[in-house]
């Protein structure tokens, strides 16, 4: 009985011996790459997940067989050189260098293993342009004319509203989503009334979070943006009769349009109200 007991642990002993804990490899999460063309900067990003193995080196290649291209960088975890956080298993790198628009073959490695290949294509960011401004005296009726301020006025009627209806048409080299807003701002100081009305212009440029642009169509001279918006339903901007206190004069509009790279682009544009 003793001898069969002996058995039994020795056999248990050695099953216990042959299992072994299971081994966790590091792996990469994820990979972000970001070049700043302005600055001309490249900026790296690997998140890890963490393993049982000690991470050595994390690395980033970039090549181009166009260019002859083979470059390798190695990215840190210590809260330095484009890495924000030390020990959190991001990786990362902000270096100067300047690259072409091309399109670039990107492999990221742990330890010397090859763990993710990408594609990056960098693509050449233009400013946005001002291409054409559109505007119209509309009516209550739905009535429209098409007017062009630098030759002919706004016309302010003595008994009835009317409306100032425009729109911008934008040209952006890098598509629609590159544009933040359309907006636009007015200065009134060339604008008066009757004196029985007591209007006293305001100084500046007037600007209000509702007074924004939005997007309507693209047609082959760009992205047009329209005056009316959630905040603004057509036919346009109220223009009150001179019999309501309607004011006569100039009032310029700076039209500002911003993408996600460049300084904001403006153009201003002097619009005469009349009632002759």
């Amino acid at each position: 009985m003793r001898k069969f007991t002996c058995l039994l642990i020795c056999l248990f002993t050695a099953c216990v011996q042959d299992i072994q804990a299971p081994v966790f490899i590091a792996n990469i999460h994820s990979t972000e790459i970001d070049y700043d063309q302005i600055n001309k900067t490249l900026y790296l990003k690997v998140v890890v997940e963490p393993g049982d193995e000690i991470i050595d080196s994390v690395v980033v290649s970039i090549m181009n067989s166009e260019l002859g291209m083979d470059t390798s960088f190695m990215l840190n975890d210590e809260g330095r050189s484009g890495d924000l956080i030390a020990g959190n298993n991001t990786y990362a790198l902000q270096v100067p260098i300047e690259l072409e628009f091309l399109t670039y073959t990107v492999k990221a490695s742990l330890n010397g293993n090859v763990k993710e290949i990408q594609n990056f294509t960098i693509e050449k960011l233009s400013p946005p342009a001002i291409s054409k401004i559109y505007f119209w005296r509309k009516l209550e009726d739905g009535s429209a004319e098409a007017f062009d301020p630098e030759t002919e006025p706004f016309k302010v009627d003595s008994t009835a509203y009317s409306y100032l209806d425009f729109q911008i048409v934008i040209h952006d080299d890098n598509g629609l989503d590159d544009l933040r807003y359309v907006r636009y701002q007015i200065n009134v100081e060339g604008m008066a009334a009757e004196d029985s009305c007591n209007y006293i212009p305001e100084e500046g440029f007037l600007s209000y979070p509702q007074w924004f642009l939005e997007y309507k169509e693209t047609t082959s001279e760009g992205f047009v943006f329209d005056v009316n918006n959630a905040f603004l339903a057509e036919p346009g901007i109220p223009i009150k009769p001179i019999g309501s206190c309607g004011r006569t004069g100039i009032s310029i509009f700076k039209f500002i349009a911003a993408d996600k790279t460049f300084d904001p682009i403006e153009e201003t544009v002097y619009i005469p109200f009349s009632n002759e």
